[in-house]
């Protein structure tokens, strides 16, 4: 324990006090939320953080927060840092919370939900509304297309590898073209229960042939209520994800459905999650999901759309209070820029797209002699962008890909 936790007492609150808090790896924003709220706050943070980082909570997460990055935690909100891949001193810290501290719920965030000792702790104290297995069956690629194609929900033919030799044999079961995924080393399931500690797995699925889409939902009381349908790339341009997808009344009933639908098997009862659909020839099917609210950029889509806050929604949604469904009144986009392995030699244009219409953030994070080393098909930048209509924002992403002029030097290794 922190030695700011062992100092921290505080006594139980009677039943009509608002409720104890415990987050792990949330983002400062949502920290703010809480207090601002009334609840009682206490953060457990990634320990692998440097010294600097560990003083500001708005550096502690995956995403980075979206409105005043210098702000961080409020004064007095106890900050402890644990090792989030040491199973038993993460159960300990949960368990210390609970019993010291009086901690009547958990949030967890940053895909940590789905951590088996976050999970079983959590569910063993009772300050979980999710069964135990809910983040683990959205979030392992294995788990959810098992429990998918049990319930003939979204049927995709898979099969698993145990190991690389493997594979082939995976493959022409599944017949090319297929999606090949390399799986967590603990992850087993029934069909394939064996396997040495560390060695990875692999699951071979049908290849999805169709536009994708990202259906963000918030969970309250098991009830699904979808904050929004993303077009992500290529459904909408081939660089570039848009909100609120351009879908006709069916296709996006399908995706929405499709995705709830997930959430029902899972036993999903509180909280955000992202769920990615592919709308194939034969019907919507599921890529992948996880149990937490979409990373940046996408986050910031649907917040410049709809003014819609999602972590403020989710604590008011904690305290019992109706969850406000977004209307949008604009669209926004986000246009990635993918550069090739190498030097980066030269940049220009970024002033030039900040000063475009509508754009809102320029987001490069090279400088002149930086090595880009590639990120198997990962942004390295973006543009976002809010807009009247689709195409004034395909316009301005046209024209955002047009200033940025970005000159890099293929080492001989990446030749």
């Amino acid at each position: 324990m922190s030695a700011t936790a062992d100092r921290y007492r505080e006594p139980h609150p009677p039943d009509s006090a608002p409720q104890r808090l415990l987050l792990l790896c949330p983002s400062s924003r949502l920290v703010r939320e809480a207090v601002a709220a009334g609840f009682a706050v206490r953060v457990l943070a990634d320990a692998s953080l440097t010294p600097d980082t560990q003083e500001s909570l708005a550096s502690q997460t995956s995403q980075e927060p979206r409105k005043s990055p210098d702000e961080g935690v409020p004064p007095g909100i106890p900050v402890e840092l644990v090792d989030l891949t040491d199973e038993t001193a993460l159960s300990e810290a949960i368990d210390t919370s609970v019993r010291v501290h009086g901690t009547q719920r958990l949030l967890a965030f940053a895909g940590t939900a789905a951590l088996p000792a976050v999970a079983k702790t959590a569910a063993r104290l009772g300050v979980t509304p999710n069964p135990v297995d809910a983040a683990r069956l959205l979030g392992e690629p294995a788990e959810m297309r098992a429990l998918l194609n049990g319930s003939r929900h979204s049927y995709v033919p898979a099969a698993q590898a145990r190991t690389a030799q493997e594979l082939p044999a995976a493959v022409e079961e599944i017949g090319a073209p297929v999606t090949v995924r390399t799986l967590p080393p603990a992850t087993r399931t029934a069909s394939c229960p064996s396997g040495s500690a560390g060695e990875r797995s692999y699951l071979v699925e049908q290849y999805l042939e169709g536009p994708e889409y990202g259906v963000v939902t918030l969970t309250v009381d098991g009830m699904h209520r979808v904050v929004g349908v993303v077009a992500l790339h290529g459904a909408w341009h081939p660089s570039s994800h848009l909100f609120p997808a351009p879908l006709g009344e069916r296709d996006e009933a399908e995706a929405r459905a499709i995705a709830t639908e997930l959430l029902d098997l899972a036993g999903y009862e509180f909280g955000y999650a992202y769920t990615v659909v592919v709308l194939t020839a034969d019907g919507p099917r599921v890529v992948r999901s996880r149990a937490d609210y979409p990373d940046e950029p996408l986050a910031s889509l649907i917040e410049l759309a709809t003014g819609f806050c999602a972590e403020a929604e989710l604590v008011q949604a904690l305290a019992g209070k109706p969850v406000n469904v977004p209307t949008a009144d604009r669209y926004a986009a986000v246009a990635s820029y993918r550069l090739p392995v190498g030097r980066l030699l030269s940049v220009s244009g970024l002033e030039s797209i900040s000063e475009l219409p509508g754009v809102h953030r320029v987001h490069f994070p090279y400088a002149s002699g930086d090595d880009i080393p590639g990120h198997r098909g990962g942004a390295d930048g973006y543009v976002l962008l809010s807009a009247k209509s689709t195409q004034e924002a395909a316009e301005t992403v046209t024209e955002a890909g047009r200033l940025l002029r970005a000159e890099v030097s293929r080492r001989p290794d990446h030749l």
